[in-house]
Parts: structure tokens; sequence; C-alpha cells
């Protein structure tokens, strides 16, 4: 499949929209551009992934992408979500993805400052990964991309409020999209 055929839509939350600025910086768009891919970007602000799953079909198949990139989570960790209920949000989208034709792609949630919130969202992204790896769906490794080791949170430079990406984090997200995510087997 050549990359110019190729169409992705993002679903997600702020962190897909590139909050606190507007949707032309998030990394959504800085891969687009990147890549030479067709991304859209259908991130919403204070999405949990129950509400991704709710607007999965008016916001995914519509624009009869290739791919999907799912990622969700740090809203359900601060409203304190089970990590049952997102696994299981997680693997309907994954599943509606395939019966619609589309391939999804799970990208791991960003790092959070806040431990309590963190710890929940460490689990979130072990069962992401365990799913991933028994469904054979490829990760994008947005966590790892602005993790600060020492602390466990966002690197200092990555973000503005402890949660979102500053323009930095985004660039940084970006470099964990690959071209290689988006080419069927």
């Amino acid at each position: 499949m050549s990359a110019k055929r190729v169409k992705v839509v993002a679903l997600g939350d702020s962190i897909t929209y590139g909050f606190p600025y507007t949707p032309e910086h998030s990394w959504v768009a800085i891969a687009g551009d990147l890549l030479n891919i067709n991304m859209i970007n259908q991130g919403s602000c204070g999405d949990t992934t129950s509400f991704m799953l709710y607007r999965f079909f008016e916001c995914v198949p519509y624009f009869n992408p290739t791919h999907v990139i799912i990622m969700g989570g740090v809203n359900d960790a601060f409203w304190k979500i089970s990590p049952g209920t997102v696994g299981e949000n997680i693997r309907k989208m994954c599943s509606h993805a395939e019966e619609s034709g589309i391939i999804p792609v799970i990208g791991l949630p960003t790092p959070v400052n806040e431990k309590p919130f963190e710890n929940i969202l460490i689990q979130y992204r072990e069962q992401m990964s365990l799913f991933a790896e028994e469904k054979g769906i490829q990760i994008i490794d947005f966590y790892r991309s602005i993790l600060d080791p020492e602390t466990g949170g966002i690197q200092d430079d990555y973000h503005v409020d402890g949660v979102h990406p500053s323009i930095y984090g985004y660039e940084a997200m970006t470099q964990a999209v690959k071209a290689e995510h988006f080419i069927e087997e």
C-alpha cells in the first residue's frame, strides 16, 4: 500500500486534539505532514474511552480511512475508571474498526505528573499492550516519547500543565509515529 492511499483517523481526547493549542499544532497534524499521510484529527477535549466508543461510528468509518489510531485513557484515569472498563472500550473500538475494514492501531496514553493518576494509567497501558500483542495490533508508544524516566511523568520542556504536551511535547510524540504503522502486511 503506498503512502498516498493511506488515510488515518486519530480518535482521542485533548491530547489528540492538540490542547492547549489548535489541531494544526497537534501530533496528528505534525505526523501527517512529516509522513505525507492524510491524517484526520478526531480528538475531543475531555473525552474518556467511553465517549470515544460512543462517537466511534460518526468519527471513524465516516471518513473511510485505512487506519484508526485509538488513543485515550488520561481522562479515564482522572475519573478513576476501572482498567477493565477502559480495556473493554479499547477492545470494542478495535473490533468495530476491524468489522468496518479499518486497521486499528493503539496509541499508549502519555504520562502525567500526578502520581495517583499515573499509577492508574500504568494499568491501562499494560492492558492495552497485552491486548495488542494477543491480537497482533500495532502500538504507538506515545508514553515513552515524552517520558521523564527519573520522575515517571512528562519531561519538563514537554508539557504545559503536567498533563498536556507543549509544542515540543507534540513534536516528540510525532517521532513515535512511523510510516510502518500504516503499511498492510
